[in-house]
């Protein structure tokens, strides 16, 4: 069973596992789609981006910074890689 989510349709966090990516609500019966996402942090050609001294940003994915842009990074700035950066959500297929 997976847990981490919340059922959008009866707020439940129970889950039956009906395939790889699709999942049903233990208690409404909601059938949802398993999608993956991996953030990726995009900083573009003329952005000023400052990470403050007391800054503590973690990324799950990867950091593009175009060339132009101008990134100052006095704080701490963790790029989280392999297994730790997958994270999941749920996309309604029927309620």
């Amino acid at each position: 069973m997976i847990k981490p989510y919340e059922c959008t349709q009866c707020g439940a966090t129970e889950f039956d596992d009906i395939s790889v990516n699709k999942v049903r609500c233990a208690y409404c019966g909601s059938l949802f789609a398993v999608t993956k996402k991996e953030p990726t942090l995009f900083i573009n050609n003329g952005a000023n981006v400052t990470f403050g001294k007391n800054a503590n940003v973690e990324v799950r994915g990867d950091i593009e910074i175009e060339k132009g842009a101008n990134v100052d990074i006095q704080g701490k700035v963790t790029v989280l890689k392999g297994r730790e950066q997958k994270a999941f959500s749920l996309t309604l297929i029927k309620p």
